[in-house]
């Protein structure tokens, strides 16, 4: 009878009934409302141990009264507190839709789900249930919010935080490519015999999977700090740009290698060998650079370091090629097309490996960021 009383007077206004209904369904969340009315307007002021969600406490306010239906309220205003604090945290104005008529509720007192009769709801109930979706994100476009100056501050140093997580993250996946690709150059690609058959598959490439889960990871750990849409849509940019620049780290300081050892073999300045490297290139792949050493390693595995040797590479090749020609019947044309398709295949992977990794340990870190940060 209480109850009842209770919603009965918070249907006609009354502001400490509705603020009784509010804090028996938020007394499990340690929050308390107090409720003011001055004419149309409600104002609801949210007070927690913990700062009020929001989301939630708009949401849970204007729910409750749009399900009272009052009649008289057109305007809420919800004001956040921390308990023994003065001033708010937040402060959020909203409409409520056009008022249902007064027995809208009392209208249809029967309910077909309970052998026809429907059991009036308890006004905890009322004030927690569901609105359909559609109505729900209409609501959402019609509030007027106003943010307060400890928001933009909140805000301005969670982009702060997210860029400066992001830019570590990438640092640190940088670094630890650029190690395992010289650890690689100077020692795995030394050792006598296994070091060129490692090198013939580009063996360090497999350190990727390292390299890209401390990315993927950084990236969508670092969301925590921004508005969920906004972080997940930017590091997914910065991880498509990031994919293929960290996969020619290897082939960029491999080149770099090649053209200092050619230089101190021959006791030449280092454009003076670059010129020379690219003129083989340029004879073998008809490119040059970067890119011309790329596409050579994937069909020619022996590269020349000295002058002498520009020219004795192909013989040497040519008799490679004439051997197994001989013993299982392959042009060179044939080989060297099935030497390119085994090298290639490789290298897709290692990209394709690359990228699964990198795409797992990013929703990972995005899981993480939401359980966190209580999303």
């Amino acid at each position: 009878m209480v109850r009842a009383e209770i919603f009965t007077q918070a249907k006609q206004g009354n502001p400490e009934a509705i603020a009784s209904l509010m804090n028996q369904s938020l007394q499990v969340k340690q929050i308390t409302v107090n409720v003011r009315i001055d004419g149309n307007h409600l104002s609801a002021i949210a007070t927690g141990e913990r700062p009020p969600d929001r989301d939630f406490m708009v949401d849970f306010v204007r729910r409750g009264l749009e399900k009272l239906n009052t009649g008289s309220i057109d305007r809420v205003t919800v004001l956040a507190f921390v308990r023994e604090s003065t001033v708010p945290l937040w402060r959020e104005t909203i409409a409520l839709e056009t008022p249902r008529p007064p027995d809208a509720i009392a209208s249809h007192p029967l309910d077909s789900s309970t052998n026809g009769y429907r059991h009036r709801q308890s006004p905890e109930t009322l004030l927690a249930s569901p609105v359909p979706r559609k109505l729900a994100r209409k609501r959402a476009r019609r509030r007027q919010q106003t943010k307060t100056a400890f928001d933009r501050l909140k805000l301005a140093i969670g982009v702060l935080l997210f860029f400066i997580v992001s830019a570590l993250s990438v640092s640190l996946a940088a670094i630890v490519k650029l190690f395992t690709t010289l650890l690689a150059e100077n020692s795995l690609y030394r050792i006598q015999f296994l070091g060129d058959l490692m090198r013939g598959i580009e063996i360090a490439e497999i350190f990727n999977i390292l390299v890209f889960a401390i990315l993927g990871l950084g990236l969508g750990l670092a969301t925590v700090f921004v508005p969920r849409k906004f972080g997940i849509r930017f590091n997914v940019a910065v991880v498509i740009v990031l994919l293929p620049v960290l996969l020619s780290v290897g082939p960029i300081v491999r080149y770099d290698n090649w053209i200092q050892e050619f230089s101190t073999n021959e006791n030449i300045s280092a454009i003076e060998s670059k010129d020379r490297t690219d003129d083989y290139l340029e004879g073998k792949v008809s490119q040059t650079g970067v890119f011309g050493f790329y596409l050579h390693t994937a069909r020619y595995p022996s590269l020349p370091v000295r002058i002498a040797q520009l020219d004795s590479v192909d013989i040497l090749e040519s008799r490679v090629v004439s051997h197994v020609e001989g013993k299982m019947g392959l042009t060179s044309k044939k080989l060297s097309l099935a030497f390119a398709i085994c090298m290639w295949g490789i290298r897709l992977f290692y990209f394709f490996v690359s990228a699964i990794t990198v795409i797992a340990h990013f929703g990972q870190g995005v899981d993480l960021a939401n359980r966190i940060g209580d999303r």
